[in-house]
């Protein structure tokens, strides 16, 4: 047996990219950052002072390790010093893991332009595919424990905590003031010092926590002051946020966002208008599931005229055996329903109900008294129809989704925007945010959707590549042609403003 010999301590020479070949991830990040308008990026940094990374550089770090499921600062400057793929784009340099974390804590608008500016090239190149889109929300845990959470009836023991940390300080100053000297030792100085800046960002903690709870807050947590009690996949209620994302049929993040309200009928508008502004195309039909129903939205979708496929839920059906309002005939003339007995229900007042407006219809209380369907109609003295303005609408909606073709069309939702979601948290392991705060986590959910997005693109790297170049060859050429027919058109013109003097020869 003839064994190949191998010896570590060996030096050999070849290039990086011969190294990674293979790897069209690697091609894909190098190729779409380099397309990405990066002057914002640069201007964040100053040329004066020290010599920093290059900020494209950090990017492709960045953009490769969460479609790596890296989101540890730690553990990325691990897998640069030993990992192939990650020194492709570092080649001899090795940032540390503070200098990722500084990196990529930039401003969350910047990296939403980048998305934007992903998702405008996959809609170039032929990606995407907005026939259909859609919306839905999950909720991600957030980095924050359930026992830091307070509530309104905590204040006053919040409020105790509080008191007695600073009657520890006051303790304190008392005793330096008294002995006249900080401390012999050093290090039971330092030591002080430390425990004194503990307590003090502790203290402050409590301090904004307390502002928001006599604020009207219901609960604040003093790890995560912006994260909510939500509940999560597995069943269980803890701090999170409420992560909301528009797919169309390629299953192509095309609108994200992060927001700390349970509720995600807060969130359709804003999501449907950002869909919109992201992509030059027309959006067809939009599905979403009921979570997102509510009259208000309802009504933006007739307005804005949004062919949505949406559950409307059960509507103002008390039970089987009561009558609704399917079974009370509307009269145009007077404006008035008439009931199942034969009895009519004037019109009476109107009133609001967030920007709905609400009819209400009220039968006489001595008719309702000696009718005998009374029973299989209301509990109470007479019988109230509350019609809102979007009712009809409601009652639209209703039947296109009780279709076949209905039912259709609402079932590709499962096979859109859920599948993205289940890619976040168990392929990339997605199931906790690393930071803090709102700000940061839109910032670190816009990396989770342009890393989606961007394993999206190298699946079809093979014919990416000949499209992008093409583009850019046909954008260069159409650059190159204007420019020559601009110069010789402002020549002509010249020559026809000032014409040269005729010379006569004798």
């Amino acid at each position: 047996m003839i064994l190949k010999p191998d010896n570590p301590h060996q030096m050999y020479f070849t290039s990086r990219a011969e190294i990674v070949s293979g790897e069209d991830l690697l091609c894909t990040i190098d190729e779409i950052v380099s397309r990405l308008d990066l002057e914002p990026l640069y201007a964040c940094w100053s040329e004066n002072g020290r010599a920093f990374y290059d900020p494209a550089m950090m990017l492709k770090i960045l953009f490769f390790a969460y479609c790596d499921g890296e989101r540890h600062s730690r553990q990325i400057a691990k897998r640069i010093k030993y990992d192939i793929r990650y020194q492709y784009f570092t080649g001899s340099l090795r940032p540390k893991y503070r200098t990722i974390c500084r990196f990529r804590i930039i401003d969350n608008e910047l990296l939403a332009s980048y998305f934007v500016q992903i998702v405008s090239i996959c809609e170039q190149i032929g990606l995407l595919n907005t026939s259909m889109l859609a919306i839905d929300g999950t909720k991600i845990k957030a980095s924050a424990s359930s026992r830091r959470t307070f509530r309104k009836k905590d204040l006053d023991r919040l409020a105790k905590k509080y008191k007695q940390l600073l009657a520890e300080d006051a303790a304190i100053d008392l005793q330096a003031i008294g002995d006249g000297d900080i401390g012999e030792d050093e290090v039971e100085a330092e030591d002080s010092q430390e425990e004194s800046i503990g307590d003090r960002d502790l203290k402050e903690r409590i301090r904004k926590a307390m502002e928001k709870l006599e604020g009207g807050e219901n609960e604040v947590n003093l790890t995560d002051a912006d994260a909510k009690f939500m509940k999560t996949s597995d069943g269980g209620i803890r701090p999170s946020y409420n992560c909301q994302a528009a797919a169309d049929k390629n299953q192509i993040i095309v609108a994200a966002d992060v927001v700390n309200n349970a509720d995600d009928t807060s969130s359709f508008k804003s999501m449907v208008e950002q869909s919109r502004s992201n992509v030059s195309g027309e959006i067809g039909q939009v599905l979403v599931d009921g979570g997102y129903f509510s009259r208000s939205n309802l009504k933006y979708i007739v307005e804005k005229e949004i062919d949505v496929y949406m559950p409307t839920g059960s509507g103002y059906q008390e039970s089987e055996e009561k009558f609704s309002r399917d079974d009370f005939i509307h009269d145009g003339n007077t404006d008035s329903y008439q009931c199942p007995a034969g009895e009519k229900l004037p019109y009476k007042h109107s009133r609001m109900r967030g920007n709905i407006a609400i009819k209400v219809y009220r039968c006489s209380s001595s008719k309702c008294r000696s009718c005998k369907l009374k029973s299989k109609c209301t509990t109470t003295s007479r019988r109230e129809l509350n019609i809102s303005e979007v009712w009809q609408h409601e009652k639209q909606m209703k039947e296109k989704l009780s279709t076949e073709e209905g039912e259709r069309i609402y079932n590709c939702r499962k096979s859109m925007v859920e599948p993205v979601f289940g890619n976040m948290k168990f392929n990339l392991a997605f199931a906790r945010f690393v930071l803090r705060g709102l700000k940061k986590v839109k910032s670190e959910f816009m990396l989770m959707c342009i890393a989606h997005n961007l394993k999206k693109m190298s699946r079809y790297w093979g014919k990416l590549r000949p499209a992008i170049e093409s583009k850019i060859v046909l954008a260069e050429g159409i650059y190159i042609f204007s420019g020559l027919f601009l110069c010789i058109l402002r020549k002509l013109l010249n020559r026809w403003v000032n014409p040269s003097p005729k010379v006569e020869y004798v």
